[in-house]
């Protein structure tokens, strides 16, 4: 299921460039957000709430997690995006992702994976996508607000309407859908939104794309793996500080260090700005991150099992 995304976006960008027509339609028809929409709505869908005991070494951790995630990142993806050298939209896209929260799904599942607690992955996600809907406008006033001139108080609307809003109607609605909230094929849903939501996106901005020389592609992508590996180095001495024990730390280090496609995209649409070039700085910032914890599964599960005997 985790590649399931990843091979979708290379999908989306092949049809976007050889038969972009129907993307730029569907696009102009205003569909974007309506798909943003339908991922929370889902999500809420499928989150069970009160299942988590909320003991204080998890407090620390959370507070930790929303500092390196939602304070310390959109720092360091300023100093990327200001200094690295990247042309306007793509230093965009890359602030963007600093700024979005943790991946919705990949991060639990890859917690899981490598043995780490997963219901403390998915509430720390839970927490920080909900605080990452105030701290995106604020800190994107203060770090490139007079840049763009666009309003925070408009976009925190945006993502009150597109992101919250359905989250909570999910969650209100998973008492009498539980039984569609646990059908396998739902999980595929989200994935299909921010699919065609790339592909649309990508489309309305083919002409734009075209421009960029595989030099801008290598740059943006290498500075998005520089930032993730730099989130997750400060994760690990968090982790350490806190003490915490080794599944613990596990949640820890892939909650702090990932970073969601589908908010970044919302944010961009908030934006109303063409946004195709920056989309693309997202789309490598999470194929790099997702190639790049998927091969640390498997080691960590060894070393927690190394431990445990």
């Amino acid at each position: 299921m985790v590649w399931v995304l990843p091979l979708g976006l290379c999908g989306a960008i092949l049809a976007a460039l050889t038969v972009p027509e129907l993307g730029v339609l569907l696009h102009g028809w205003g569909l974007v957000p309506g798909l943003v929409a339908l991922i929370f709505l889902i999500s809420g869908l499928q989150t069970r709430a009160g299942t988590l005991q909320l003991e204080p070494r998890f407090v620390r951790t959370l507070l930790s997690a929303a500092l390196i995630s939602l304070l310390l990142s959109p720092l360091l993806g300023w100093l990327l995006a200001r200094y690295g050298g990247l042309g306007p939209d793509l230093a965009l896209g890359l602030l963007v992702m600093a700024l979005a929260p943790p991946t919705l799904s990949s991060c639990v599942v890859l917690t899981g994976a490598a043995g780490g607690k997963s219901l403390w992955a998915l509430f720390m996600t839970l927490g920080l996508n909900l605080l990452g809907i105030f701290s995106i406008p604020l800190l994107l006033t203060l770090l490139v607000g007079d840049a763009t001139g666009f309003s925070p108080w408009a976009l925190l609307g945006k993502l009150l309407t597109i992101v919250l809003l359905p989250f909570l109607c999910g969650l209100l609605l998973r008492p009498m859908l539980r039984g569609w909230s646990r059908r396998g094929w739902l999980n595929l849903v989200p994935t299909l939104c921010v699919v065609l939501t790339v592909w649309m996106t990508l489309s309305h901005s083919r002409a734009l794309l075209l421009q960029l020389s595989l030099a801008q592609l290598a740059g943006i992508g290498a500075l998005a793996v520089l930032l993730h590996l730099t989130l997750m180095g400060v994760s690990l001495l968090a982790a350490r500080g806190l003490r915490l024990e080794r599944e613990e730390g596990y949640a820890l280090l892939f909650t702090a260090s990932q970073k969601t496609l589908p908010v970044a995209v919302s944010v961009l649409v908030g934006l109303g700005a063409p946004t195709g070039v920056a989309v693309i700085s997202c789309i490598l910032f999470h194929f790099g991150q997702l190639m790049l914890d998927s091969t640390l599964v498997v080691p960590l599960r060894r070393r927690l099992q190394r431990v445990a005997v």
